[in-house]
């Protein structure tokens, strides 16, 4: 006999599952942040682009849009 007990190899093999389980959970997380870091750069740099269209748009025409005439 090997001395160990069929409730302890249960017990051993349920917090090997366990462990297993929360491993993938986690790294399911982890995916998600990963993601949703991701979107955020691309806006921010989606934001940038448009920021410096806008800048050359107004180095070529500076004073178009400036104003706007309201007649009530």
């Amino acid at each position: 006999m090997s001395g160990v007990s069929p409730t302890a190899t249960s017990q051993f093999q349920q917090a090997q599952l366990l462990s297993q389980v929360q491993t993938a959970v986690a790294k399911k997380g982890l995916d998600v942040q990963r993601q949703q870091g991701d979107a955020a750069v691309a806006l921010l740099e989606q934001a940038a682009q448009l920021q410096q269209s806008q800048v050359q748009r107004m180095s070529v025409e500076p004073f178009k849009g400036a104003s706007l005439d309201v007649i009530a």
